[in-house]
């Protein structure tokens, strides 16, 4: 199984994006700030990305109230 010999790195992507704590229903696409990021990852010999939290929250993420959808600050 690939992820077997992968080496993750993970991210907190509502950091990442730069977005408001607070979730105001906004969409927004802060993922593609990770994107800045691969190069750095890739040196660190990291070949595979762990988003967490991603899904629907009030505030930080850990408060999810969907799991059905992602962070509408996230994209």
């Amino acid at each position: 199984m690939w992820a077997n010999e992968s080496v993750f790195y993970q991210i907190y992507p509502l950091g990442v994006a730069g977005v408001p704590f607070e979730n105001g229903g906004e969409l927004r696409h802060g993922i593609l700030g990770v994107v800045d990021w691969i190069p750095h990852i890739h040196k660190l010999g990291c070949n595979a990305i762990y988003f967490s939290p991603v899904f629907e929250s009030d505030t930080h993420g850990y408060n999810t109230r969907d799991y059905k959808r992602i962070d509408t600050r996230l994209g």
